[in-house]
């Protein structure tokens, strides 16, 4: 079967504080700072579901563009005659949220030979958990056409105008697309050809007149038993060097690359202290590792009811991902000014997201008023009130508003979530790779038995004075698997909240020359993840280029040598051993009820300089 292309190309200018933690000692306390996990912004996000009974593929690609509404311009080929629709980033937002990677650090109040042991008989430790992007209508038979070019379908959806183009030449096409406001560069002619000559469709979009860029919004895609597959060749035209590529499938099983490598992430190599800001780096040197040609899974398994937030004060809140009863447009037909259009929504706390936001600026205009065009989701979600006297004085059309949070909201939402939900297995797969390495379009599949991949990765930390006085000079990271290991703070160049100095042990002299790359794997539709000895792993990455769903991706016959552990991990270090009670580091006159008294002194001091901030 041939390669479903689900990644767009973009032919223009595309492109914690814990507040009841541990004690505050002389040497440091006992908790680094939290923050969320790393966010990618500028990733390609694409999602893919196939209805096992209908055989019926949904695939959602998420354009990200920065630019005049003129030069905005998408084109992607695809093998068969699709249904086009439009979803929204949110249920992308939510995806991460619920299945992006967190690094949560357990920061354990025992101090190693700071003086003397802490007393933890009140149970409080430190314990914080981290979270860790004007088109004339033309007639579909429009005249003066070469021959070898045929406008299938021409149509509007959306911000969107579109035509789905048959070609059976590239020359045609080309020119076509040239005519028609598509900036592409001639390195893409290549490619292009290469569709044309396997007899692919194209979809080409641009704005409609009237569309702002802020109503750009991911294309939805039906079409009949499509596999799931990235036109990483055509993306390279427009591409960027390290651009993070995120697949979401959802089938039944955990999704696997056919014609790529898996690689897992040596954990030694995130700052974890650093709040994994690192992360994205890491996965770019774990993937060039395996050829420039991998991905690597950040979950795996039933999605999640869920998603776990990061307080600002510390700890987390639990939030569901998706609340469809909050999608209620009840009413809203029949409101006839800005006020009570934002009573009733607010009331059903209705998602503000960056497209629902757009929505009601087109038909509101609140956000221009007060001069904050440039943050409508915040704007919406903050300072447009039902009360003030903007809002009262806006006239609105409830029906046409009505209509447009249905079709490129609500609608969408509901269709797509319930699916995501009810599949067997859902999967997340992240790669970062540079335009040169665009070799070949990943092409996906399921396996039945493979295990689930958690996106929470885990670590322990405690401060370390190692030479038994004040001196808080390093502190202890404890890795599930691989060690336990003492981390001088002169590698890093981070504070703590009281001042202490933190670390990075991603410098630690015992740490710099591991690969990124804990694991380089090949796997398949069936059969364990097989490891891969480096020797094999630019063999094996030419073997599989060429790989189909439903037949092994290895050729039968290769050769290949016993794999070895790529690293092998030093021997963990001991435990300092802290002196007797009574010396060095002090938790100061009153014992508990002191330090608690400055716990609550401080959180209070917190909260009240959070609340003049936001005042």
């Amino acid at each position: 079967m041939r390669c479903k292309p689900l990644l767009p190309v973009l032919l223009a200018a595309l492109l914690a504080l814990p507040l009841a933690a541990g004690e505050a000692l002389a040497c440091g306390g006992c908790f680094i700072p939290a923050s969320s996990s790393p966010v990618v912004q500028d990733a390609e996000r694409i999602l893919f579901y196939r209805d096992p009974v209908t055989k019926k593929s949904i695939v959602w690609v998420e354009i990200k563009y920065n630019g005049p509404g003129d030069d905005f311009g998408w084109v992607l080929p695809l093998p068969k005659k699709p249904t086009v629709g439009v979803g929204t980033s949110f249920l992308f937002e939510r995806l991460d949220a619920a299945t992006g990677p967190r690094f949560d650090i357990e920061t354990l109040p025992e101090q190693e030979n700071c003086g003397r042991s802490v007393d933890t008989g009140d149970g409080g430790g430190c314990a914080i958990r981290q979270r860790s992007f004007d088109i004339p209508v033309r007639s579909a038979n429009q005249t003066g056409l070469d021959a070898k070019l045929k406008i299938v379908e021409h149509d509007q959806v959306g911000p969107y105008v579109y035509d789905i183009i048959e070609a059976k030449e590239a020359k045609p096409l080309l020119d076509w697309l040239a005519t028609n406001g598509y900036k592409l560069p001639a390195s893409a002619a290549a490619t292009i050809d290469s569709h044309v000559q396997k007899g692919d469709l194209f979809v080409a979009v641009k704005l409609k007149s009237g569309s702002s860029v802020k109503e750009i919004k991911p294309i939805a895609l039906t079409m009949d038993d499509a596999e799931p597959c990235v036109p990483l060749r055509l993306t390279s035209v427009a591409a960027v060097d390290n651009m993070t590529v995120l697949v979401y499938l959802a089938g039944p099983g955990r999704a696997v690359p056919k014609n790529h490598l898996h690689v897992q992430v040596n954990p030694v190599r995130i700052d974890w202290f650093g709040s994994a800001s690192n992360y994205g780096q890491v996965l770019a040197a774990a993937i060039d590792e395996a050829e420039g040609h991998a991905f690597a899974t950040e979950f795996a398994g039933k999605l999640p009811l869920t998603a776990t937030t990061a307080q600002p004060f510390g700890g987390t809140s639990e939030q569901s991902v998706l609340d469809l009863a909050t999608l209620d447009l009840t009413g809203i037909a029949e409101a006839k000014t800005g006020s009570q259009v934002l009573g009733l929504l607010w009331s059903r706390k209705f998602p503000i997201s960056a497209d629902s936001a757009a929505i009601l600026e087109k038909h509101l205009g609140l956000a221009a008023q007060a001069s904050k065009s440039g943050q409508l989701v915040e704007f919406y979600t903050n300072e447009a009130h039902e009360g003030s006297a903007a809002a009262q004085a806006a006239v609105v059309d409830g029906k046409a508003l009505a209509k447009d949070l249905a079709e490129g909201f609500v609608t969408p939402l509901k269709t797509m979530f319930p699916l995501l939900q009810g599949a067997a297995k859902f999967t997340r797969l992240a790669m970062r790779i540079s335009p040169a390495e665009m070799t070949k379009d990943p092409i996906f599949a399921f396996h039945a038995t493979l295990p689930d991949v958690s996106n929470v990765r885990k670590a322990r930390v405690n401060p370390v004075c190692r030479k038994g006085d004040f001196n808080q000079d390093a502190w202890r990271l404890s890795l599930a698997g691989i060690g336990s290991y003492v981390i001088d703070v002169k590698t890093g160049t981070a504070f703590g909240p009281f001042g202490q100095q933190l670390p990075n042990n991603a410098k630690d002299a015992r740490f710099t020359g591991a690969p990124a790359a804990l694991v380089v794997e090949l796997l398949d539709e069936t059969g364990p993840a097989r490891p891969l000895h480096k020797d094999d792993i630019a063999l094996v990455d030419t073997a599989i280029a060429g790989a189909k769903t439903g037949t092994p991706s290895l050729p039968a016959g290769l050769t290949l040598k016993a794999a070895t552990p790529r690293w092998t991990a030093p021997k963990s270090d001991a435990v300092f051993a802290s002196p007797e009670p009574g010396g060095g580091c002090t938790q100061g006159p009153g014992g508990r009820p002191a330090r608690m008294a400055l716990l609550v002194g401080l959180g209070l001091g917190l909260l009240l300089l959070a609340r003049r901030r936001r005042t």
